[in-house]
């Protein structure tokens, strides 16, 4: 049998390119590319395979300008919104997850910074962000798992600053970051919500990272970290004492969701278009036909690539909305129902499609290379707090007219 022939490209049908593309933001998602394709990709490998941090992708990052991509352009910052950063993220995904996670919980860190952050504080640690320096969240206890809306550790005051001792887990960029928010309790705080944000620099004495070492998004560092008798200044306050709860709700969950989504929606089209090039370039020898060539393996690319775009074009009406509600001078908490719906289509979505992927690769999928670590990394999706079980109950409690957070 003759091998596949070569097609008229006049035959061809053409994807719109909003289809793949939010309007408006065509060159920055060809900067995104040019960057994922000659800096996260080489090192995607590396990362994955040594568990080193990939801190020359996101330098790469911070030097094309999106190091503070959401702040605005009077603080050093691109000022692209909610759409420009979901653009990002989807973006950078298709070639290095680790990188996208890390650079997805800096841009959450950086924009509450913003938000709830004093004037000195954003002079203070913005300019540092747009050349390089990463900021973290350290949210999560032991005690209380994937519920990182609930902790019990504590910082009393003491002196001019406080004096704070936690155990925080799955930290990411642990022992790395620059910065961390610490989210813990105002013992003294008047206020019925006692949580509290505290920056905690790197270097600080009583600061302990510790190994992490994952099935998948091995670069980045996600271990769990101590903070014992850390004294950190009052001027490192974010916020007030208490009522850190209201900043959960406004900035941590509508960008955390938002940028982790369009992780896992560019993870399982980077799965996807991995698996979709090695089936065009397999012929085999007996036949004379691709891998590609044969109709099954067609259908499961086309029902893998509905899924992505499926949850691609909710990740950009999502991200639209967002930046609506922002220019109307609304809180992002009022887009939390999209948002819990976006997160767990794509946390599911990318478990499906990376498994098409593997498979429609056959035995070449299952070796280690680009597919198999993207089915790893998009693995982590689903149990990543808020998990999918909790939000599907959330969605549900909605639905039935009850309060979704007892």
């Amino acid at each position: 049998m003759a091998v596949d022939k070569a097609i008229d490209d006049s035959l061809l049908m053409k994807i719109p390119a909003w289809w793949n593309c939010l309007p408006g933001f065509e060159q920055m998602h060809a900067e995104a590319k040019l960057i994922g394709e000659q800096v996260l990709r080489p090192n995607a490998d590396i990362s994955d395979r040594e568990g080193v941090y990939p801190r020359v992708s996101l330098q790469a990052i911070a030097d094309a300008g999106f190091g503070a991509v959401t702040v605005p352009e009077e603080y050093g910052g691109l000022g692209a919104g909610c759409s420009g950063f979901a653009v990002l993220a989807e973006t950078f995904a298709q070639y290095c997850g680790s990188t996208t996670m890390v650079w997805v919980m800096h841009t959450a860190a950086v924009q509450t910074l913003f938000m709830a952050g004093s004037h000195e504080q954003r002079l203070r640690f913005i300019p540092k962000v747009v050349r390089g320096a990463v900021g973290g969240l350290a949210f999560s206890e032991p005690a209380t798992g994937s519920h990182f809306w609930n902790v019990v550790s504590k910082a009393p005051r003491s002196g001019e600053g406080y004096m704070l001792n936690a155990d925080k887990s799955f930290v990411t960029s642990a022992g790395e970051a620059d910065w961390y928010i610490v989210e813990t309790n105002s013992p003294e705080s008047a206020k019925a919500d006692k949580l509290m944000f505290l920056i905690v620099e790197k270097g600080q004495d009583g600061v302990e990272a510790f190994p992490f070492d994952a099935l998948g998004l091995r670069g980045n560092n996600s271990g769990p970290m101590k903070f014992k008798d850390v004294f950190v200044p009052a001027s490192n306050r974010l916020g007030e004492e208490g009522g850190a709860g209201y900043w959960n709700d406004i900035v941590i969950d509508p960008f955390f969701l938002l940028g982790s989504s369009a992780c896992w929606i560019g993870i399982a089209q980077g799965a996807i278009s991995a698996a979709v090039e090695q089936a065009k370039r397999k012929v085999h020898a007996d036949t004379g036909k691709s891998v590609a060539g044969y109709q099954v393996i067609r259908h499961e690319m086309a029902k893998a690539q509905i899924l992505v775009d499926s949850a691609r074009s909710m990740l950009y009406r999502v991200a639209d909305k967002l930046d609506q509600a922002a220019l109307k001078g609304e809180t992002l908490d009022s887009c939390l129902y999209p948002l819990w719906e976006l997160k767990t289509h794509a946390a599911d979505i990318v478990i499906d499609v990376t498994n098409k992927a593997l498979q429609i690769s056959g035995g070449r999928g299952y070796l280690r290379g680009n597919v198999e670590r993207f089915m790893r990394d998009g693995r982590a999706g689903a149990i990543m707090g808020p998990t999918n079980e909790v939000l599907r109950e959330w969605i549900g409690r909605t639905l039935i007219g009850v309060p979704w957070l007892e």
